[in-house]
This record gives C-alpha cells, sequence and structure tokens, in this order.
C-alpha cells in the first residue's frame, strides 16, 4: 500500500567554493558542499508489532510514505600543481557526514522501519556515508631524451628513453557504514519486515575494541539482546542504523608509459 498524498521528494544543494593560486604553480580550492532531502521515500509495515500482527482481522502489509529526510555536509579540500618540468600532482580531501531515515536512499532494496509508531529512530548513518577520503594523482616526465635534461644527444640510448612517464593514482577512505541487525526469523518474512529487527547499544562499549578481523571486524559485546531489564518481554532495539564503521579502503594504482612519435599528429602510446 501507498499513501494516497505521495509527494514527489526533492533535495536542494547548496555550495561554497574560493580558490586561489599559491607558488609553485599550485591551485587551492576549498570548498562546503551541502544538501537536504525532503520527502523521501520511506517504508514501514502499520500492522507489524513484535508479537505478531496488530489486527489479526487483517494480513500483514508495507506501506510507502514520502515522509524521510536527508542531509548531507561536506568540507573539501584540493590542491593541484600544474604540469611544469615534467611533474603534475594534485589531491582531495573530503571530511563529510550524511544521514538519513529513508529506507532505500542509496541502497538496492527498501529497509522496513523498525518501528512504524517510532519513525525518528530510523535516523542514522547514510549508506553512502563516507567520513574521510583522500584521492589523488601524479605525473612524472622521465627527464630523458632530446630536449631535456640528460641524454639529449642523438644518440639510440637518448631516443630509447625519451618521452617515458611513470603515472599513478591512490585512494584513501574510511569504510561504509554497517547496521547492526538479528537474522530474519519465519515470522519476520511472513510480516514482510526482515532485517528491521535492531539489537540494543550497550552504553560506553566501544565498536571497535576486539575487532577489526575477518571473523570479528566489529565488538560483538557492543549489542545486548532488546528485552526490557525489568519483565525481560521482547522490545524494540535503541541500536542506530548504520552505527557500525565498515572497513576502509587503501587503493594504490601505478603506470609507465612510452610515447613514440612518428611525425605530425600521429604517436603510439604504451
Amino acid at each position: 500500500a501507498f499513501n494516497k498524498k505521495y509527494l514527489l521528494g526533492y533535495v536542494q544543494v547548496w555550495n561554497l567554493d574560493v580558490q586561489d593560486t599559491l607558488p609553485l604553480n599550485i591551485v587551492l580550492n576549498v570548498d562546503y558542499n551541502g544538501a537536504k532531502g525532503t520527502h523521501l521515500d520511506l517504508v514501514d509495515a502499520p500492522n507489524r508489532q513484535l508479537s505478531g500482527l496488530l489486527n489479526p482481522a487483517y494480513p500483514s502489509f508495507n506501506y510507502e510514505d514520502s515522509i524521510g529526510f536527508s542531509n548531507y555536509n561536506a568540507l573539501v579540500v584540493r590542491a593541484n600543481k600544474r604540469l611544469h618540468q615534467g611533474i603534475s600532482m594534485g589531491a582531495t580531501y573530503t571530511y563529510s557526514h550524511a544521514i538519513d531515515d529513508a529506507s532505500s536512499i542509496g541502497q538496492s532494496t527498501s529497509v522496513v522501519a523498525q518501528n512504524q509508531q517510532d519513525i525518528l529512530a530510523e535516523e542514522g548513518n547514510s549508506s553512502f556515508d563516507i567520513r574521510h577520503q583522500v584521492v589523488g594523482q601524479w605525473l612524472y616526465e622521465l627527464p630523458f631524451g632530446p630536449n631535456t635534461r640528460f641524454l639529449t644527444v642523438n644518440s639510440w640510448l637518448g631516443h630509447t628513453l625519451s618521452n617515458l612517464s611513470i603515472s599513478g593514482t591512490f585512494d584513501f577512505a574510511t569504510g561504509l557504514p554497517l547496521s547492526p541487525r538479528y537474522q530474519a526469523s519465519s515470522s519476520d518474512v511472513a510480516r514482510g519486515s526482515a532485517g528491521s529487527e535492531r539489537p540494543n547499544r550497550v552504553p560506553g562499549s566501544s565498536l571497535t575494541a576486539g575487532g577489526g578481523s575477518l571473523r570479528r571486524w566489529f565488538n560483538l559485546d557492543a549489542f545486548s539482546p532488546p528485552v526490557n531489564p525489568i519483565t525481560g518481554a521482547p522490545e524494540y532495539g535503541n541500536a542506530s542504523r548504520n552505527s557500525i564503521p565498515g572497513p576502509g579502503t587503501v587503493s594504490v594504482d601505478m603506470s609507465l608509459s612510452k610515447t613514440v612519435h612518428f611525425g605530425g599528429t600521429r604517436s603510439l602510446e604504451v
């Protein structure tokens, strides 16, 4: 089912950019980027409760509405050195934070809200939230051959080593967040709410203590079953969506290339 007054979602975007040229042919940019999403898609299950169906006279169903939101803020610092004496390089550092309570933003499938009586409890880090990231590239044209610093004489060695360049790219980033969830039971599947129930967060416990390995990436003791401490009855967990830091990225690529000129506009690069 869906809201008959479903509204079209929209995103407001704003940014501020300051650029300056520094010595050594370095161009520096400092940017602020912001975005706010309104009327985003959110899916809940109105006829569901922990003990089963809220109204057994009606079947379980999901309800789609346009009440989700998102917020994104980012500080971006870019430095680029223009090609000079065969050397160019650049790097971009981004510090950003994205939050939302929408069901499907940045994901391929919708996740049903855990408790349709408390939609604000769905607020958490966005699935695409990367807190820190540094990306960049570099190029070094080797100074060998005619019209360079070394081996400028017209020789076979000079021609062999001429027009050689080394270049590379790099990407270092913190990881995408992960949501703490319980494996779906048969009743969760029957109610169409698989993967929506979360545990409780243990106050004062670290999410990363004792973690970092493939078999134990995060601290399992940072979470506890969502039960009432007095009655022992099951409750909805208070752990936030996407609250576990996922594995980061370390990527470095490099290439060696040579350009052979045949005259005019023809050339071959290997």
